[in-house]
């Protein structure tokens, strides 16, 4: 029996929604493109977006490698986290020093938010690693939900907050 036995249809899911949310973030950067390009860090709040998207899409599909060892897919978590958290992290606290953000409490919301969607793919990656019969996709259905959550804060953002 493989660890991950009974997480199928979760993870088929969570491809398919990450998938389809990212094609609706690309329909909002469309549609507003002009005016996000105009915005200082609002584009990068897209690329965030769709990175934290591409993230859990990547990670559910890698789950989803039929005999794939606990050690190996804790590998790719580890991996996919270190590229999703670095870059927007980083961003996020330039644009902080930078002071780009109209109000201070918006630049908070957004790291805590963003914090609270990629930390959980660490957990399970580290658990998945030393402990391969741990709640590592626990861990992982946890940071996949979160991102859900807070891509579509983001997505919200970027169709109707930069309008008005």
């Amino acid at each position: 029996m493989e660890f991950s036995a009974g997480w199928g249809d979760f993870l088929v899911a969570s491809a398919g929604a990450t998938a389809a949310l990212a094609g609706l973030v690309f329909v909002a950067l469309s549609i507003n493109l002009a005016r996000i390009l105009t915005l200082e860090g609002v584009a990068e709040r897209a690329g965030e977006t769709m990175l934290l998207l591409a993230s859990a899409l990547v990670g559910s599909l890698a789950a989803l490698i039929p005999h794939e060892s606990a050690a190996d897919l804790g590998l790719w978590f580890l991996i996919l986290w270190c590229g999703t958290w670095f870059v927007p992290t980083y961003i996020q606290i330039v644009d902080f020093r930078k002071r780009r953000y109209y109000r201070a409490y918006q630049a908070v919301i957004r790291f805590f938010l963003f914090q609270g969607a990629t930390l959980p793919v660490l957990v399970a990656g580290l658990s998945l690693r030393a402990h391969p019969d741990g709640g590592g996709l626990l861990w992982f259905a946890f940071g996949v939900v979160a991102s859900l959550v807070v891509a579509l804060y983001n997505a919200w953002v970027l169709l109707v907050e930069i309008v008005r």
